[in-house]
């Protein structure tokens, strides 16, 4: 099974990008995984920007891919959770799965409905540093499944 992080833009802080790459290698070790970004809107109006954005996210899924919005009123599990999650999917013959990352003015109601919604924190976390946070989760998850010593509960 593929993951896919699917986000809005590109990462402006040099040590955040240097840091999603090296999850993002990590999490390669263990099968197909990728980050994939959308051009952000240049619209001012918050939910038009949204909205944009939200289509050409939409517009990079393929029909057959399992959806999992990263959004912060989504449903809270934990890294051993998640880890179950994948080794789910992976049973149920999942080719893509996209965990989708909207940008600063999040993703319309529409593109949620799509998918499962997961929050990565109760906090408001600033969506450069999801980025960072979703990869390492999906390195955690995977060095889970893999009994690999990681991750320490």
């Amino acid at each position: 099974m593929k993951l896919i992080l699917l986000a809005v833009g590109k990462l402006r802080s040099a040590p955040l990008a240097e840091l999603c790459a090296d999850y993002l290698t990590r999490l390669q070790r263990f099968g197909p995984a990728e980050l994939k970004e959308v051009k952000p809107s240049s619209r001012t109006d918050a939910r038009e920007a949204a909205r944009e954005e939200s289509e050409r996210l939409a517009a990079a899924l393929e029909s057959s891919d399992r959806l999992i919005v990263l959004d912060e009123r989504g449903a809270q599990t934990s890294s051993a959770e998640l880890a179950q999650w994948l080794s789910k999917y992976e049973r149920e013959g999942v080719k893509r799965l996209v965990f989708a990352l909207g940008g600063a003015y999040g993703m319309t109601d529409e593109f949620k409905a799509r998918g499962k919604l997961l929050a990565l924190s109760k906090l408001t976390l600033p969506h450069e540093l999801c980025r960072a946070v979703a990869l390492e989760q999906l390195y955690r998850a995977r060095t889970i499944q893999q009994n690999l010593p990681y991750h320490h509960a």
